[in-house]
């Protein structure tokens, strides 16, 4: 395939990304249940952070696969060898990009706790949700067809850009009005 091929799947796979997160962002929060009451910020931020702990396990377990593969071989010492096999290289990188997204992740979710609505407050468990099963699928695709993890680059890298934003502007707005 020619590098404008490539293009298109990576950009066809971050449109059925972004669609797909919408969809189940909508789904998800007409099924949940919402908060009725206004939260306290106590509550809004054990709230935030208890929305981080199954993203942060999926980050510990590829941390150990990571880990676990450097046993017994030359990547014992990742200075002479960083990666001894191809699906060593591919789960360092999905373990650094990992990391990237969740350091914004875990600021994101922190901020929104603290700053959404309190009846929006339920789209915290379901970003937490899709953040893991974006990061499951970019791993599963970068293994079999590395084009195609743009979905699950999608799944975590969109929720965040709409976050950000949002509490970028609630700040502003907060500091003006």
């Amino acid at each position: 395939m020619s590098q404008v091929d490539n293009n298109q799947v990576v950009k066809m796979g971050m449109k059925i990304g972004a669609i797909s997160t919408l969809l189940l962002f909508i789904i998800l929060y007409m099924l949940a249940p919402k908060f009725v009451d206004e939260v306290e910020l106590f509550d809004r931020i054990k709230l935030g952070f208890s929305c981080l702990v199954f993203p942060a396990a999926f980050f510990l377990i590829t941390i150990i696969r990571v880990g676990a593969q450097r046993y017994g071989n030359p990547s014992e010492n990742p200075v002479d060898v960083v990666a001894s096999s191809n699906s060593m290289e591919i789960d360092l990188r999905v373990l650094s990009n990992t990391h990237e997204q969740l350091v914004i992740f875990t600021l994101n979710t922190l901020a929104l706790s603290v700053l959404l609505p309190y009846t929006y407050l339920s789209l915290l468990p379901i970003y937490s949700a899709l953040f893991v099963v974006g990061r499951i699928l970019f791993w599963v695709a970068y293994k079999h067809n590395v084009l195609w993890r743009a979905p699950g680059f999608a799944m975590g890298i969109m929720p965040a850009v709409v976050g950000i934003s949002y509490c970028c502007l609630a700040i502003l707005y907060q500091v003006f009005f």
